[in-house]
């Protein structure tokens, strides 16, 4: 079994002298002794669908022995036979780990060497380099997926974009690649994103890998550098309405709301009558406002992709913000009526206890009045599920009038009364 490094630099050796498209074999090579071919690839294929890998592996090595030129398939199932066991062996840490890892590696050399290298050999390879051995091959996973992402994106999936962003998080903290190829890398690997959730191709896979990317931009990602960036990208094709989105985007994700390109963006987004904007683009223009304090502009724009949007996580993060909102600007009954459009009723209960209760300050224009509003406050929250934090109940008890002044007031305890400003009856509490 070959070392790490050793199998790579093996592997290495063959790739100038290889095509890029993996070799397809029109038939079955059976080798020089068919009848221990058939009977190995039998005995291994049975073992395999089994889920014997042990046995499976046994079987397979003597297959590779009496014919290794087969089938391409015959190393793709040779690896797969050995991860599995290796996994194993990772999860019971097992000291052998290194030797099945190691196997993989050869396997994948002689698989190059009797069909050829190709870029989805590099794909495999690099996937699993992160999987085992991410510690000791990030450089030559990255310079695999380099390759791979540049010239063959199609033999990659969602998982390889998270490895290959880990070997450039690597490659960028030990100082092998700079800001800007980090950049490059990521604007490649969002496009590969966008493709894929254009046709619908595991959507919602690439759309968290694109969240994920977002975030892990971070370390080469200030405003200035994107805007650097994004500027020169846009004024290479500024009738792009397709870019002009894009990079609204990743401007608007990445919080690089107040850039000269964003405001330019902002106002070509959201006002081109040929390219009405999206539930999306409205979101990310009312999110920019209202971090600007401009509450008004946020609220009508979240409003316009309220009424497009058929996405109702994005609803949702709208209303918590439309709720925020009505809370500051202490649009009480305007909160209460978005705090009932919460999926969540929980959440929506406890939404609605907070904004009857922080309406006493300005409606509790005396300490029955008060009372009645914490009341109703206490109300929604006793159906909240506990999403109300007991100490804001305690607090909320803590302002009802005691049965004392009930008492002088001619008023009875637990009977029904109206609330003020809300309009709305409710059994009236004392705090003993």
């Amino acid at each position: 079994m070959n070392k790490l490094f050793t199998s790579l630099c093996y592997f290495l050796i063959f790739l100038t002298f290889s095509s890029q498209d993996c070799f397809q074999a029109s038939k079955a090579n059976w080798g020089d002794d068919s009848l221990e071919c058939r009977k190995n690839v039998s005995l291994y294929s049975e073992f395999m669908k089994q889920k014997v890998y042990p046995d499976a592996a046994k079987f397979w090595r003597k297959t590779q022995f009496f014919c290794p030129q087969y089938k391409p398939n015959l190393y793709k199932n040779g690896i797969y036979i050995y991860k599995q066991i290796a996994k194993e062996k990772k999860k019971s840490k097992s000291p052998e780990l290194k030797s099945y890892v190691d196997t993989i590696y050869s396997i994948y050399d002689s698989w190059v060497i009797n069909f050829g290298n190709c870029n989805e050999i590099k794909a495999d390879l690099a996937a699993d380099i992160m999987a085992f051995d991410a510690s000791k091959g990030f450089p030559k996973a990255y310079s695999l997926y380099k390759e791979v992402f540049d010239k063959s994106p199609q033999f990659t999936s969602y998982n390889d974009i998270k490895y290959f962003v880990y070997a450039n998080k690597y490659m960028l903290k030990t100082k092998k690649i700079n800001c800007d190829q980090f950049l490059e890398n990521y604007e490649i690997l969002s496009a590969i994103c966008d493709q894929n959730i254009s046709i619908g191709n595991k959507e919602e896979k690439y759309i968290k890998v694109q969240v994920f990317l977002d975030k892990e931009i971070s370390p080469c990602a200030s405003c200035d550098k994107l805007e650097e960036i994004y500027t020169s990208k846009y004024n290479l094709d500024p009738n792009n309405m397709d870019l002009t989105k894009k990079i609204f985007e990743r401007l608007s994700n990445n919080k690089c709301t107040d850039s000269p390109l964003y405001i330019t963006l902002l106002d070509k987004v959201l006002n081109d009558p040929m390219n009405p904007p999206s539930a999306k683009d409205l979101y990310n223009a009312a999110v920019a406002n209202y971090k600007r304090k401009e509450f008004s502009k946020a609220e009508e724009r979240f409003n316009r992709a309220i009424k497009i949007c058929n996405d109702d996580n994005l609803k949702q993060k709208m209303y918590e913000i439309l709720y925020d909102i009505a809370f500051n600007k202490n649009q009480f009954k305007k909160g209460l009526v978005v705090a009932g459009k919460f999926a969540d009723k929980c959440i929506s209960n406890d939404k609605k206890a907070r904004i009857v209760a922080a309406s006493s300050s300005k409606y509790g224009n005396s300490a029955f009045n008060k009372s009645l509003i914490y009341c109703l406050a206490l109300k929604y929250a006793s159906n909240s599920c506990g999403k109300t934090s007991a100490s804001a109940i305690n607090n909320w008890k803590g302002q009802l009038l005691p049965k004392s002044e009930l008492i002088m007031l001619d008023i009875k305890s637990n009977s029904i009364q109206k609330v003020p400003f809300w309009g709305q009856d409710v059994e009236l509490k004392t705090r003993d």
